[in-house]
């Protein structure tokens, strides 16, 4: 279990098999148990180090970190605080709170004509009922941010591991020491200090005297007070208020490992991506990579044998497009409304919102098909494929793989060049460009997450090197 608060009640007489002796409850054994109480309504904040955001001690320790400046994140985030809709959903809860804090535009109608953030749109790394069942770690919570508009600077505790688009993980320390505390500490203010740039913190419950195990949270203010106080905005409001805590102790609950992963938690600083990098609308894309974490390495695996068996460009297109005949959709259209693969729900809606999802729809499908006739007349390798129902959705997947590092990286230099030059030529163009840009930063973000936690069976690094397992 990566991070939920989905709780059960473990009898005293079972507490040994279970307990490490700080609690009755366990997030990631479901149990039931005919003692079990029906439901809960909240829970006490522990008092001896934890501060809640609404008591006499709160508000003056809120009061203090305004004078000082530490209250630049609380604004934009408490406009858009929100709980999460799902016992394991801290994750992603915490991330659609930042992202609509920071006024990232998703490119997806919420309820027409408005575009915005839910939840449920966040479904690029792990599928959601994965995430509805397990949560997310911190490597999956970088890769959806990522996804999803946001530069992702993601630190484990017991190093500053860094992890963020073109910046390899670097181990630059790994005791549980000062210098790691400290570059903490000042990422807290730097994020506390400023409201372009806002941080989530994945922690454990346990450290802190509360129940459950892993969670994710937004930090929302800093003072000096005590050595350091953090404002955590815990997006389980069902469950526990916001809180002020200790730096120190808020630190040390990163570093408990993370049972889904065997490393430490740690915490993610996020700003809105830069444009010049990404082209001119990194998020306002018509397609979206068609892969999760668990399925890109088998999807990956044989594009990129092919690139390091390859001695010339055309045979390397020959075998890309032989590859791209056997995959149904390697890139899928996104859905106008909510999630690509959400259910359907045309039954519930009343007369006016079916109108108004049919005519939003209809808008999009023209979108589609306007950037259908685009490509076709300006990409050469549009022209090149097979499959007139897919070769939109193959020509960007084909643009957004070719300009990956991990695949340029294994390629002969002549025909490194030869791809260089024809992928140059297509993304000239400033939709296309934006287009494929955004469908390679999703497969960079997958890869990315599958290297971090060690799951990628298509690619590990071996000295800086990526070789095939």
């Amino acid at each position: 279990m990566q991070s939920s608060d989905i709780e059960f009640y473990i009898p005293r007489s079972s507490l040994s098999q279970y307990s490490t002796g700080r609690t009755t409850t366990l997030s990631f054994h479901r149990m039931a148990d005919q003692q079990s109480p029906a439901s809960y309504y909240m829970r006490e904040l522990p008092r001896e180090h934890l501060i809640g955001y609404d008591t006499p001690e709160g508000k003056r320790l809120f009061a203090k970190a305004l004078a000082e400046g530490g209250l630049e994140a609380f604004f934009p985030l408490s406009q858009q605080f929100l709980t999460q809709n799902e016992p394991a959903y801290c994750g992603i809860g915490t991330l659609c709170m930042i992202l609509n804090a920071l006024k990232v535009d998703p490119a997806v109608t919420w309820r027409k004509p408005w575009r915005w953030f839910t939840q449920e749109m966040l479904d690029c790394c792990q599928p959601l009922e994965v995430v509805k069942e397990n949560g997310i770690t911190l490597a999956e919570f970088s890769c959806l941010a990522s996804c999803n508009g946001l530069e992702a600077v993601t630190r484990f505790a017991d190093s500053t591991f860094v992890h963020s688009p073109g910046v390899d993980r670097v181990n630059v320390t790994r005791a549980f020491g000062n210098r790691s505390f400290e570059a903490f500490h000042q990422a807290v203010k730097a994020c506390t200090f400023s409201s372009d740039q806002l941080m989530a913190v994945s922690y454990s419950r346990a450290s802190l005297g509360q129940t459950g195990v892993g969670h994710f949270s937004p930090v929302g203010g800093y003072t000096s007070e005590n050595g350091g106080m953090v404002l955590i905005l815990d997006v389980a409001r069902f469950k526990y208020p916001s809180y002020w805590v200790p730096i120190r102790m808020l630190f040390e609950a990163l570093v408990p490992k993370d049972p889904a992963t065997n490393q430490p938690r740690g915490y993610s600083m996020l700003r809105p991506h830069r444009t010049d990098a990404l082209g001119s609308n990194p998020t306002g894309s018509l397609l979206r990579l068609n892969a999760t974490k668990s399925t890109w390495p088998p999807l990956f695996k044989p594009f990129y044998t092919a690139a390091q068996s390859s001695n010339t460009y055309p045979s390397l297109l020959q075998i890309l497009t032989h590859l791209l005949s056997e995959i149904p959709s390697p890139v899928a259209s996104r859905s106008p409304e909510g999630p690509p693969n959400a259910p359907p729900s045309l039954h519930c809606r009343s007369a006016p919102a079916l109108l108004a999802s049919v005519e939003n729809k209809l808008t999009y499908e023209r979108h589609i098909d306007s950037f259908l006739a685009h490509l076709e007349a300006k990409s050469s390798m549009y022209a090149g494929l097979d499959g007139e129902f897919t070769r939109m959705e193959k020509t960007v997947f084909l643009l957004s793989l070719l300009g990956m590092q991990t695949f340029l990286g294994v390629l002969a230099p002549a025909v490194k060049k030869a791809v260089l030059e024809a992928v140059g030529r297509d993304l000239e163009d400033e939709w296309v460009c934006s287009e494929v840009m955004a469908v390679r930063r999703q497969m960079e973000s997958v890869e990315k997450c599958c290297r971090e936690e060690r799951e990628c069976t298509c690619a590990a690094t071996a000295g800086g090197a990526i070789t095939l397992r």
